[in-house]
């Protein structure tokens, strides 16, 4: 399992992403929404991140053995690279809004809470991840990625490290905004509206990379109409090794 684990999981990409961090650790500091609690939840969000790598492991393990679906598309592989690539990604971050919106439905919640239990938010606060929602979050990009193909190996890496990046840009303490920007793009102010504990389950912006699906679909709440600074977390009380697993 080790060995397995040591494949999956390369210093170079815990040097990147702790590298990264540091720079999100210093935007903190320079430009905070509001003081954090750093010494007080620093630990357990580590805890947190060796987790999801254990999960983010093993689902990979499972998912693998799953073949990627077929399009007969040959039309489509004649455009350029770059226009397949801009609607990728649209497409994938539709398939994800419409499955984050079912993490929030009664039924699926478990699966999802433990993500919404920090009550400090910050750039690594967002890395929690239940097992079954590591799962679950591969599936738009088993659906989407075959409207990619053929793809160079770069692409691979490349795109981990965005998943990367956005997850933690999202969560954010900065108090650095953009209304202009927002009309596109989730920001860090546009996303801590989710995390507020008042929205609990229900929840409202559920975009990850773009806000036109929130705009669309009727989940959007302007964040310059809303204290979101807090408070946040979950409105319920459970055991942190039941919102690990999901249940």
């Amino acid at each position: 399992m080790l060995d397995f684990l040591a494949n999956v999981v390369s210093w170079e990409w815990l040097a990147t992403f702790w590298g990264i961090g540091l720079l999100f650790f210093a935007a903190e500091y320079w430009w905070p929404t509001r003081p954090v609690a750093y010494r007080q939840v620093f630990l357990s969000d580590v805890a947190a991140f060796t987790t999801y790598q254990i999960f983010f492991a093993v689902a990979q393990l499972l998912t693998n053995r799953i073949p990627f679906p077929i399009y007969p598309y040959w039309r489509w592989l004649a455009l350029p690279s770059l226009v397949r690539l801009i609607v990728f990604l649209f497409v994938l971050d539709g398939l994800a809004y419409w499955m984050h919106r079912l993490w929030h439905t009664a039924w699926v919640w478990p699966v999802h809470r433990w993500h919404h239990a920090p009550t400090e938010l910050y750039w690594l606060a967002g890395i929690r991840a239940s097992f079954p929602q590591v799962i679950l979050a591969g599936v738009p990009y088993l659906l989407a990625f075959p409207l990619l193909k053929p793809v160079p190996t770069i692409f691979f890496p490349m795109y981990g490290y965005l998943m990367v990046l956005t997850n933690n840009w999202m969560h954010m303490n900065v108090t650095w905004q953009s209304r202009k920007l927002e009309w596109f793009f989730v920001t860090p102010r546009y996303h801590r509206v989710h995390h507020l504990k008042s929205s609990g389950q229900v929840g409202a912006n559920f975009g990850v990379l773009f806000t036109v699906w929130d705009r669309l679909f009727g989940t959007y709440v302007d964040p310059e109409k809303v204290d979101s600074a807090g408070p946040y977390g979950i409105q319920e009380t459970v055991h942190p090794v039941r919102m690990a697993i999901g249940v």
